[in-house]
């Protein structure tokens, strides 16, 4: 490592990163929420200021996303019924379908900027890893994110779990640089960081009582006088309202499902509220209603899947993300996190930062286990990059005080790699040899955490290669294959379900209890690890 300069050992760690995501990413479909969700709902932010359409996530990753498809000419569907309605799935398949460019191209570069994204995720790791523990933690750290599955499968995606893990590691960063030097630009930095976190996730909740937790553990109460804490929050609140565009309308003006939110602002307030919802105009009003919709959801749950049963909204597991992180992770990632806990004591730094990057891992998990809205490991993704530098100082610590164990280090880091490796360009799909790999992961683990619609071009490929045979889909998403890729398609049948007719199947493992008959018949080909593909024609 002394013998070449970190710039580059770190350029081509971050290039080797770039490369994986770029040439994965053209090899997948849309997902559902970057199809139906995020997309066509983000550029129409951009050119209108209007926030109607699908509110329900902040708006910072989908304006990053629909800048080259502007700079592109493509236009919005504005004079679309579903704009006036603020139906974004129908307004998704109008955009996505449009003339002159297609569904390939527009998620492309909708993609692109969320992987530029995380290759200066990448960057501010090794940085952070660096000046903590010395180019060797800072290389380690850098290593283990070039190649974990997880970070690589969502860096290739148009939706908000990088933008969000990002922004949360900079707060954490910019807060530590506080705390050690008490200067106007790291106040001012950290407020920026938290507010583009908010702007891209409504889990950046956790910042704050995970800087409560930090500030308390480490006795730094002192170093937070009440007009800075004030500066703070006020220069959170101003990034936000940027990123709304500086928004002032009524809480009720052009919002998606009013009578649910009118029912809500009753229960809450009373007919005052919801007059003061219909009339006065307030800043910030599109985030404050999408943000108490969110937890109204949350505290309603969702239909999350766990080893074979179905919560259907009515009960969560507080086991759930446990056992999501032990199957979604590599093995020799799982191993040095464990060392590095157990000699924690033995990491060259001080107790600061040690806070820095456990307890906000420990809030983390014990957040989430009364949680009833478990939707996937993606939630996780803003403490990777804490557990990745504690690795990091932990091998820094190994190379420099026990050489005798660097075989130890190297043996575990190539096995990430070949993992990573290994795992292209399926990455989403990622399971480890605990549960015995992917194949076996919808047993597990399902929606986002194994198939979110992302391998329907594969299917259509594989129908290309078949000349077209009569195919029935079943699947997650709303892509339309042909439209998307020419491809004649139907979806299944009642009778279907129960009983296959001579035609061909392709199943997402997502819905594919749905299917009575799938266990059955053996599929002729596995498409992604998340497309089963049945083929009854009369040979």
């Amino acid at each position: 490592m002394k013998n070449l300069p970190r710039a580059v050992w770190v350029g081509s760690f971050l290039a080797i990163f770039f490369i994986q995501v770029f040439f994965a990413m053209q090899t997948k479909s849309p997902t559902c929420d970057e199809f139906a969700h995020h997309t066509a709902s983000g550029f129409s932010h951009l050119v209108t200021g209007d926030f109607r359409m699908n509110p329900a996530a902040p708006p910072l990753p989908r304006l990053l996303s629909a800048i080259p498809l502007y700079l592109m000419g493509v236009k919005a569907p504005l004079d679309h019924r579903s704009w006036k309605d603020g139906n974004s799935p129908v307004f998704a398949q109008q955009f996505f379908y449009q003339p002159h460019f297609t569904q390939d191209r527009l998620i492309f570069w909708a993609r692109l900027p969320i992987l530029i994204l995380a290759v200066f995720f990448g960057y501010f790791v090794f940085v952070w890893a660096d000046e903590l523990f010395g180019i060797t933690g800072g290389l380690s750290a850098l290593a283990l994110y070039t190649f974990c599955p997880d970070i690589l499968a969502h860096s290739g995606l148009a939706t908000s779990d990088i933008s969000v893990a990002f922004f949360f590691y900079l707060t954490f960063w910019r807060f530590w640089k506080y705390l050690r030097k008490q200067s106007l630009k790291n106040l001012i930095l950290t407020g920026i960081m938290a507010g583009l976190a908010f702007l891209s996730k409504f889990s950046a909740i956790l910042i704050f009582p995970i800087l409560f937790l930090i500030v308390s553990f480490s006795g730094s109460w002192k170093k937070i006088s009440l007009g800075r804490s004030t500066g703070f929050l006020a220069i959170c609140f101003l990034t936000v309202w940027a990123g709304y565009f500086f928004e002032m309308k009524p809480l009720l003006k052009n919002t998606p499902d009013p009578p649910k939110k009118v029912a809500l602002y009753r229960k809450i307030g009373g007919e005052r509220l919801v007059r003061f919802a219909n009339e006065v105009p307030v800043p910030l009003s599109t985030f404050v209603s999408a943000f108490a919709s969110m937890m109204v959801t949350r505290a309603r749950g969702t239909n999350a899947f766990l080893m074979g049963e179905w919560s259907n909204g009515l009960k969560g597991w507080w086991y759930y993300y446990f056992i999501a992180f032990a199957i979604k992770n590599t093995i020799p990632f799982l191993l040095l996190i464990l060392l590095s806990l157990v000699w924690i004591q033995k990491i060259p730094t001080n107790r600061l930062a040690k806070y820095f990057l456990v307890l906000p891992i420990g809030f983390f998990f014990l957040a989430t286990l009364a949680d009833k809205a478990q939707a996937g490991i993606r939630y996780f993704l803003p403490v990777y990059p804490l557990f990745f530098i504690l690795c990091g100082g932990w091998m820094a610590w190994v190379w420099r005080k026990k050489k005798f164990f660097r075989f130890l280090v190297v043996t575990l880091l190539s096995w990430h790699v070949f993992e990573g490796v290994r795992i292209y360009p399926d990455y989403l799909a990622y399971f480890n040899e605990l549960i015995g790999g992917p194949d076996r992961g919808y047993l597990y683990l399902r929606d986002s955490n194994i198939d979110w619609g992302q391998d329907l071009k594969g299917v259509a490929d594989w129908a290309k290669k078949e000349n077209d045979p009569e195919l029935v889909v079943g699947s997650i998403s709303p892509v339309d294959l042909e439209k998307a890729y020419g491809v004649p398609w139907r979806p299944f049948t009642p009778q279907e379900q129960k009983k296959p007719r001579p035609c061909v199947y392709a199943i997402g493992v997502h819905g594919i209890d749905g299917t009575s008959w799938f266990r059955q018949y053996r599929p002729v080909k596995i498409i992604g690890h998340s497309m089963w593909i049945y083929d009854f024609r009369k040979k």
